[in-house]
């Protein structure tokens, strides 16, 4: 019953997480110091509508808005973020995260990777070994790693704390994905693809330890000061390791998909739903990468002809 709880757990965290305790947003803890928000304005529009960018997690200083934030967040008609948060959605998510070829994950990893797999997960928690995580594809194994420690401690990450507050205020939710095109970054991956990054992922946290270096905590410590470029570093540290390493091609594919292809997807659907309702103020939240990168959804929407404005930086 124990590994089924964390299995559970597990596969309900990681699609708020990726798709990516806690409560509402405290109103008296520390917030970022600058906001990663802008206006949207222009092109017809009746109103401002407002990007903001998140971190896929949940830590306090995280999930408190900067005062700019929540006076946009609570000015707004809708609510969106990449991918549906309600339960629905979640449970439906959760047949994509299976194993489909019939094996089990140790079956896929080979010996050597998954005596790997289970000295990571107990230098994350000694209660913790791949028992549980046998049924789930690849992908999912890898992309959880990292974000664990933060799950275990029964935070929520910002994204899904952004749609309950909206959903509990009556605003509309929506999303600017759905599951499936945003999963299938990961479920068309090759499974020899998909082993590559679990390898790669366990080699990064076995070298943060060696450094005595966090890049979760790097990550959120970036996120609070607001810098849009020390963000953009430190999302981009690892993707960095992998081009300079024998995965080069895996990875430049890989950092293609997840930023450059999703900005352009992304920042159609926000045009849409900017353009059927211009008398109406949208919250569009999305994961800072896309608001920081070179071919960042601000950059298509200006391309539009909306003019966008950083507020609070």
């Amino acid at each position: 019953m124990k590994r089924f709880l964390v299995a559970s757990t597990l596969l309900k965290s990681f699609t708020c997480l990726l798709l990516a305790g806690g409560g509402l947003f405290a109103q008296d803890a520390k917030h970022p110091e600058k906001p990663l928000l802008w206006k949207v304005d222009g092109k017809g529009l009746e109103r401002p509508s407002y990007l903001f960018g998140t971190i896929h997690l949940g830590a306090e200083e995280v999930t408190t808005l900067h005062p700019e934030a929540r006076k946009a967040f609570e000015s707004a008609d809708a609510v969106y973020t990449e991918v549906p948060m309600d339960a629905a959605s979640q449970l439906a998510a959760a047949p994509m995260m299976m194993r489909k070829d019939g094996q089990a994950l140790n079956d896929a990893l080979g010996e050597e990777i998954s005596a790997r797999l289970d000295e990571e997960l107990k230098l994350i928690n000694p209660a913790l070994d791949s028992t549980a995580f046998q049924p789930l594809a690849t992908w999912v194994v890898g992309m959880s790693l990292p974000l664990l420690p933060d799950q275990l401690a029964g935070r929520k990450a910002l994204d899904i704390v952004l749609w309950e507050e909206a959903a509990a205020a009556g605003k509309k939710t929506g999303a600017i994905e759905t599951l499936a095109s945003q999963l299938a970054i990961f479920t068309e991956m090759a499974e020899e693809e998909q082993v590559i990054m679990l390898s790669e992922t366990m080699r990064l946290l076995k070298e943060d330890r060696e450094k005595d270096r966090n890049s979760v905590g790097d990550l959120t410590a970036a996120y609070v000061t607001g810098d849009v470029d020390k963000i953009e570093a430190q999302m981009q540290r690892s993707m960095k390791e992998m081009a300079e390493s024998e995965h080069k091609d895996l990875g430049e594919k890989f950092m293609k998909r997840l930023l450059a292809d999703r900005d352009v997807t992304m920042a159609a659907t926000i045009a849409e739903i900017l353009s059927k309702e211009p008398g109406s103020v949208h919250f569009f939240a999305a994961g800072a990468g896309h608001f920081s990168s070179k071919t960042s959804i601000r950059s298509h929407l200006e391309k539009a002809g909306y003019t966008v404005t950083r507020i609070g930086g």
